[in-house]
């Protein structure tokens, strides 16, 4: 395992039971309903204590790299690769949707569409975090060459909360905190 994902892998671990902690209080009845994971992993639902508290999730994703897991993949879970624009599903037919850390990934023109259906280093102004990237804790264990470095820090562009609620009118946004700093903004209706 490189350093970087034993070093970030406990942290992760962290934040996830906190956030399946959170839904499960928010969505006692989460085991009735027909779940719908966008951009999502089996992973998640393991290391967020959720599997046991889920019938069934429809996962769907770009990537089968992001995918797979080290989890047995049972039968309460159905992974779909798709093309991150139109989901083969009919409206209404989930009674709950979650998408995990996905916006910051899909290009800003394209953020919209979507909403229908490394700590700390995103909030510098994008030309200074460029650089700084290659001085963080990802790029210094990780060992990945300056291109991987620049091409991830191209992809990921954090919302702000007023993008993200301007995405989502009328719905709560709040946030989840880590040294009294927002580490996630988090949409429900």
């Amino acid at each position: 395992m490189r350093s970087w994902h034993r070093f970030i892998t406990p942290i992760l671990g962290y934040f996830r039971l906190r956030r399946g902690n959170e839904i499960r209080r928010l969505f006692p009845d989460l085991h009735a309903y027909r779940v719908l994971d966008l951009g999502g992993s089996v992973h998640f639902w393991h290391e967020s204590g959720l599997v046991d508290h889920i019938k069934s999730v429809d996962i769907y994703n770009v990537s089968n790299s992001e995918i797979r897991t080290t989890h047995a993949i049972s039968e309460k879970f159905r992974v779909h690769i798709y093309d991150g624009q139109r989901l083969p599903e009919p409206d209404q037919s989930y009674d709950f949707v979650i998408s995990n850390s996905v916006l910051e990934h899909i290009p800003p023109p394209e953020r919209a569409q979507v909403a229908r259906v490394l700590p700390f280093i995103h909030w510098l102004p994008r030309s200074l975090g460029r650089w700084c990237v290659r001085l963080s804790p990802w790029a210094l264990l990780s060992s990945h060459p300056a291109a991987v470095q620049d091409a991830y820090w191209a992809e990921v562009q954090l919302l702000s909360r007023s993008q993200l609620a301007a995405l989502f009118p009328g719905d709560n946004v709040s946030s989840e905190r880590f040294l009294a700093l927002p580490k996630a903004w988090i949409v429900s209706w």
